[in-house]
């Protein structure tokens, strides 16, 4: 009895430390908008850096309505341990775009985008920050005064302890640009790039490549129609060593580029399919680090409107996990994960839906694996689906853990569902638990999701469906016979056909 009781308390742990979390952050509770653009593994936890509107008092009588970088300091379970904030005065100030930022190993972050004067004047903007979050520098570039503007996209901190940022600009035409700084953010090369066939260029991400050289990756918009996708590898002087863009008929969407472990590159993107540029499959592409040829490129799923991968990281097992946005049913968040040469293992979208926000639309600009063998994304949780917010609400930073199958109550797989809401945790009550012939199961979900028929799922630790049963409602409690289950780690799950709406572990004696 003892050696079973520490079996089932050891399963028990493994589910805890895989369960996963939906947390939505609404910066010092003003009620602005603000979106995640990076996620960074710190100790113990995680640092995510946004995007946000603020509103400041600058003189007697006088504010100033502004953007201001956002930093955000969660635990593993992603409750909140403290959160601040950085602006330029008299400027707003923003953090890049997707996979924006970087850590400095047990000295801070980095984060490099760009500020913009109540003129509308861009300049790029380095931000560096301590371990707390506290501001140690900020280093401005650009050419304040002149028509056109500097946007900084995303920074990476280099093998020799600098930074490299990369965006576009416009100096005529637009064109992407490279700089790079010392780690005091003092500037030693400015590189502009640009393709004489093209009417925009622009670079987005970055990433070391071999002998301490650097990949850089965007798009170029050939015509108003068709989009191509650029990657390019230069020099430690940013120098271009080779440089490749490829894409079909219609647009394609941009390179968010990051480095695998044999030193090639893999790019992000979407395949177009339309010629009004809104229909796309997500897509990877992995790229030689010789000269820039594809050794594979995978498309994904059907071609829905505007679905696209906005960064991919690879696991230390050799897997790749790829987060952007579906627009399925409304924006979605969107993870995929893959095999090393790019076979889909699976691909599911989240939507925060609670008891105000119903069918609550997001996306995810950037993810990262997690010691548990999960996933945590980043990005923005919207206004619902079918109209504004309800009082109280904003667009919020919105993080989500799910487990390695993509789940945030392991199991979910097994129902054959991909589409998940993200915040309906609480919904369901299984007692007594542990529990022996029977569990009574209570639902309190959401009238959008109680008048619906909905499937109960009872899946065991290894992934086998044990029982499935038909639910009349979503509102009221029921007894579940646990005749003929064997003792063991169970969990349940709720869905309604088409959607995964929460679920809870169980423990059978």
């Amino acid at each position: 009895m003892r050696a079973s009781l520490v079996i089932i308390m050891l399963l028990i742990e493994t589910l805890v430390n895989g369960q996963g979390f939906n947390k939505r952050y609404d910066a010092f509770g003003w009620e602005f908008g603000q979106t995640a653009f990076g996620i960074e593994r710190v100790e113990d936890g995680y640092l995510v850096i946004s995007g946000s509107d603020d509103y400041d008092s600058i003189a007697p009588g006088e504010s100033f309505f502004h953007a201001s970088v956002l930093l955000t300091r969660v635990n593993e379970a992603g409750v909140l341990l403290w959160e601040k904030r950085s602006w330029r005065p008299e400027h707003s100030a923003f953090a890049g775009w997707a996979n924006c930022c970087d850590t400095i190993p047990g000295a801070g972050y980095i984060v490099g985008g760009s500020s913009e004067d109540t003129l509308g004047n861009d300049e790029i903007y380095l931000m560096r920050f301590d371990a707390n979050g506290d501001t140690l520098w900020t280093r401005v570039f650009g050419d304040p005064g002149l028509t056109y503007y500097w946007g900084g996209r995303q920074v990476k901190r280099t093998a020799d302890g600098g930074f490299l940022i990369v965006g576009d600009t416009q100096t005529g035409g637009v064109d992407g640009f490279g700089l790079k700084t010392d780690s005091m953010g003092n500037e030693e090369w400015r590189r502009n790039y640009g393709w004489s066939t093209s009417q925009i260029d622009a670079l987005l991400s970055s990433d070391h490549a071999p002998d301490d050289t650097y990949y850089m990756a965007g798009t170029r918009y050939l015509d108003d129609s068709n989009r191509d996708l650029w990657v390019q590898r230069t020099d430690t002087l940013g120098e271009v060593i080779w440089r490749v863009s490829w894409g079909g008929p219609y647009d394609d969407g941009s390179g968010h580029l990051t480095t695998l472990s044999d030193g090639n590159a893999l790019i992000a993107n979407a395949h177009g399919f339309s010629a009004d540029g809104t229909m796309f499959k997500p897509a990877l592409t992995k790229v030689d680090a010789t000269d820039g040829s594809i050794v594979w490129d995978r498309p994904y799923g059907p071609v829905t409107l505007n679905t696209v991968l906005f960064a991919a990281k690879e696991t230390s097992g050799g897997d790749l996990i790829a987060c952007g946005v579906s627009y399925y049913d409304g924006q979605q968040g969107l993870l995929l994960r893959t095999t090393a040469v790019g076979d889909s293992l699976w691909m599911r979208r989240y939507y925060y839906q609670d008891s105000l926000v119903t069918t609550g639309q997001g996306r995810f600009y950037d993810v990262l694996p997690t010691d548990d063998g999960g996933f945590i994304a980043a990005g923005a949780a919207y206004y619902p689906v079918s109209g504004p917010n309800p009082p109280g609400y904003s667009q919020d930073t919105w993080v989500v853990k799910v487990d390695g199958q993509g789940c945030i109550i392991p199991g979910c797989d097994a129902v054959g569902i991909t589409e998940q809401a993200t915040n309906l945790l609480g919904a369901i009550t299984l007692f007594p638990n542990p529990a022996h012939d029977q569990v009574t199961v209570r639902l309190e979900l959401p009238a959008s999701a109680a008048g619906a028929a909905l499937q109960l799922s009872l899946i065991a630790a290894d992934g086998r469906v044990v029982k499935q049963e038909i639910i009349a409602n979503g509102a009221g409690s029921f007894i579940l016979s646990l005749a003929n289950v064997s003792p063991g780690l169970y969990t349940v799950h709720i869905t309604n056909g088409t959607t995964w709406l929460t679920g809870a572990k169980l423990v059978v004696e």
